[in-house]
């Protein structure tokens, strides 16, 4: 085993190392012109991206020289267990993306910590093995696409697309990486012996292969809905592409001005103030809030956006420090320290990861912040609730400020705002009529003794987690009472079967998906929770998982399966739907056919 792994060493020693270099150079040379640990999350999807990708070839390349019938004999057939075998070429890998991957971001990290004044957070430390395991994620996904069953065994590259989607951060997203590694592992670990084309042994064997083969088929069979989407584009038909667009439906509320948003929401009002309110929207301002759709957390490795800003009159550029949460500045000009930044006068640490968002303005997920030129003080001037989260930091509506919670809309008065630096206190709550992770966005007027306020729900429409899109307009007045002026349901534009294929096509499937992409996250309260599916949905998925049942059982009996095996594909493809029946075809071989005896053969055997 020792032997087998030197020399897999060996062999890639020069790729690895130019890979490490040319990765070394491209990390230098872009940290010498920004700061990669203060970059948005684009950047580093794309590096995670560009790893995976590594990982992948690296995995096909060395299981592809292997996999030819003579060479695959020779290398099963040596004095040790084949899983000895698979941990020497895989452990060669792992130590070649090591070189390759992980070890110059480390050097990077080192270099920013020790010779400049950026921050480098615990967190940032953690970046080396996170682009480790991504690569290692690839190169055992590669392998298993190379080794097994060319058939069906290239689904598997499905399910690193899971890291796209997860909603883990930090140490979590470390686990979930290992977790997914750990499950490739496995798979490499079962078709690797003497014959990896044939049929896996054992119920857990095969049913852990024939989850990237279902997967896959579920992806491929909901990606055949963008085809038919764009067939409909091209005939000129479809909603999003017609000159206007439908009336009364998810498109128009979100393409309309908010003057247009306004006057769709009350224009079925019996309020005896309506036709007031008309022409009040078409002589006024408008403010249209949109709600945000994350929030930092603390010790994830990414941003959302860079945790900086630069006081211009100093020449200092402050950055949030997830260690100590609070800000740490450097020299726009020189590159050197210039100390910590904290909350008020007493330098407080921040309670959660803190972010600009306008000059001179900050805000995390429980209160927005002013940071004064003249003292260099961040001083806090809006604090929400306890158990309330920031949906939308501080924005001008009329006279006032506009906050948005994860549970309600709070105007602060804006006089106040402007001449003193005092924690401010709300004028009025406006309790919000939905949850905020299907808020699209929120329209308002200042009128004469409040606000006619518009709160417009369709966020999830189009992936079929909002079933009941709708509008709802609310009267405040000065004393912060609202009433219900006029509520409205937003019409879908698009076929309810075109937008929850998603969940038709294999509810289990689904479910699996969002618990995986969930795994080892803290609850997001400005997520909200898919909303039951209509009933014909529901008969349209059963019809699809009877369809699946009465294939199965049709396909199998033509196909090399013991009874029991038989039954437990039938009961799966009864269960998972018509994803499960396209890996069934897919993995199970057809039954072969003896030859028939010629005629006077069975004559002369009577």
């Amino acid at each position: 085993m020792k032997d087998l792994f030197k020399s897999e060493l060996l062999r890639f020693r020069l790729w690895a190392i130019a890979a490490a270099a040319v990765h070394a150079g491209i990390l230098g040379f872009m940290a010498r012109i920004v700061d990669l640990a203060q970059q948005p999350l684009l950047v580093y999807q794309v590096f995670a991206m560009t790893y995976a990708v590594a990982g992948t070839l690296l995995g096909l390349y060395q299981m592809g020289t292997y996999r030819k019938p003579n060479q695959w004999l020779s290398l099963l057939h040596r004095p040790m267990h084949r899983l000895q075998i698979a941990g020497a070429l895989g452990g060669a890998g792992a130590v070649l993306l090591f070189v390759a991957v992980a070890f110059p971001i480390a050097l990077i990290a080192l270099y920013q910590d020790t010779m400049t004044a950026r921050v480098v957070d615990m967190r940032h430390w953690m970046m080396p093995i996170a682009g480790w395991l991504i690569a290692l994620i690839g190169y055992a996904a590669g392998a298993y696409a190379m080794i097994g069953n060319r058939r069906h065994s290239f689904a598997v590259l499905v399910l690193p697309c899971l890291l796209m989607f997860a909603q883990a951060s930090g140490v979590a997203m470390l686990a979930l990486q290992a977790t997914l590694l750990a499950v490739l592992v496995g798979l490499v670990a079962i078709v690797f012996r003497p014959d990896p084309v044939a049929a896996p042994r054992g119920l857990a064997a095969t049913a852990a292969t024939a989850l990237p083969v279902q997967l896959g088929a579920y992806f491929l069979l909901w990606m055949l809905g963008f085809g038919a989407e764009m067939a409909w584009t091209a005939t000129g038909t479809h909603p999003l592409n017609t000159p206007t667009p439908p009336q009364g439906g998810y498109i128009e509320a979100d393409r309309a001005e908010g003057k247009d948003m306004l006057l769709l929401g009350i224009e079925d009002s019996r309020d005896p103030d309506a036709v007031l309110w008309r022409e009040q929207i078409a002589l006024s301002d408008v403010y249209t809030h949109y709600p945000l759709r994350n929030l930092p957390h603390r010790g994830e490795m990414t941003n959302l956006q860079p945790m900086e800003f630069t006081d211009g009159e100093r020449n200092i550029t402050w950055v949030f420090k997830h260690d100590s949460m609070r800000f740490v500045g450097y020299g726009a000009l020189d590159k050197r320290a210039r100390g910590a930044l904290g909350m008020g006068e007493a330098q407080a640490a921040f309670p959660a990861p803190t972010m600009p968002f306008a000059v001179d303005y900050l805000y995390n997920a429980h209160a927005a912040y002013q940071y004064d030129d003249g003292q260099g003080r961040i001083y806090e001037r809006i604090r929400l609730p306890r158990g309330e989260v920031m949906a939308s930091p501080p924005q001008p509506a009329g006279d006032n400020l506009l906050v948005l919670s994860d549970r309600a809309a709070y105007f602060y008065p804006g006089r106040e705002a402007m001449n003193g630096l005092d924690l401010l206190q709300p004028l009025m709550r406006v309790p919000m009529p939905g949850k905020v992770g299907n808020l699209s966005r929120m329209d308002v007027i200042e009128l004469l003794d409040g606000y006619l306020v518009s709160f417009t729900y369709t966020w999830g429409v189009w992936s079929s987690e909002l079933q009941h899109p709708f509008q709802q307009v609310l009267r405040v007045d000065g004393n912060g009472r609202a009433r219900i002026v006029a509520r409205r349901d937003i019409g879908q534009d698009l076929p309810a079967a075109y937008t929850a294929r998603i969940w038709w096509l294999s509810p289990a499937l689904r479910t699996l998906c969002l618990g995986a992409q969930d795994l080892y996250a803290a609850p997001d309260p400005l997520r909200a929770p898919p909303q039951p599916m209509p009933r014909s949905m529901l008969w349209l998925a059963l019809a699809c998982c009877v369809v699946s049942l009465f294939g199965a059982i049709w396909l199998s009996a033509r196909q090399q399966l013991s009874p029991r095996n038989r039954w437990l594909w039938v009961a799966m493809c009864g269960v998972v739907g018509v994803p499960a029946l396209v890996a069934l075809w897919l993995m199970v071989p057809k039954r072969e056919a003896l030859p028939a005896s010629p005629p006077g053969l069975q004559v002369a055997a009577a």
